[in-house]
């Protein structure tokens, strides 16, 4: 089941498995099991027109997810690519970006606290394999 929550539990559940808080106008695209649990969470935030970045937690990550996901990026906000972001030692998080179709377009040196580097990917509307 996918929900739309502006805020409130899936932000929480995003910032506990993240250890991240996004903006406060951030818009959240979550996935549930059966039993109501969180699998997944997409945090959409810093929206620029013909960019948006996306942050993601996720247990597993659902394609109908990506589809509504591609709805909204592309659909309704009419972006043209997606930036996210990644720490350099989140293999997981690397591989499905891969697999998405991203391209690993920069590395900021050091941003995290512990000295690890932050690698920024970018896709590219008609290069996402999960169109609506």
């Amino acid at each position: 089941m996918i929900v739309s929550e502006p805020k409130g539990p899936a932000l929480a559940w995003y910032r506990l498995k993240t250890g991240y808080s996004p903006r406060s106008d951030a818009t959240v695209l979550a996935s549930k099991d059966i039993l109501g649990h969180y699998r997944a969470v997409m945090v959409f935030q810093n929206y620029y027109g013909p960019d948006i970045e996306v942050g993601v937690a996720a247990v597993t990550l659902p394609r109908s997810l990506l589809r509504a996901a591609y709805r909204y990026a592309v659909g309704q906000l009419g972006v043209r690519r997606v930036t996210f972001r990644t720490r350099a030692d989140n293999g997981s998080a690397i591989v499905a970006m891969r697999r998405l179709g991203a391209k690993q377009e920069g590395v900021i040196r050091k941003f995290y606290k512990d000295g690890c580097d932050e690698l920024l990917f970018g896709i590219l509307k008609e290069d996402y394999p999960y169109h609506g």
